[in-house]
């Protein structure tokens, strides 16, 4: 199970991806992912065993980099 998640985080792609860059170092169990950033975007790669470890992945990162998105915007 395969998955692209390309993001459209602004100017704040720097701060998103050092927040979020620790959960890409630390590894999700049963998927492996990259993360890269071009421009205003960033974009995960995520392979999976199988669909639940690929959804709980894609659900994991889709909340955290929505979490740092509003903390880079707001500063809260």
């Amino acid at each position: 199970m395969r998955a692209s998640l390309d993001l459209r985080t602004g100017p704040e792609t720097a701060a998103v991806a050092a927040a979020l860059r620790p959960e890409v170092e630390a590894g999700v169990p049963k998927v492996a992912l990259e993360m890269s950033s071009a421009g205003e975007r960033l974009r995960f790669e995520m392979e999976a065993d199988d669909i639940v470890s690929l959804r709980a992945a894609l659900n994991s990162f889709l909340g955290w980099a929505a979490c740092a998105q509003q903390v880079a915007e707001n500063g809260d």
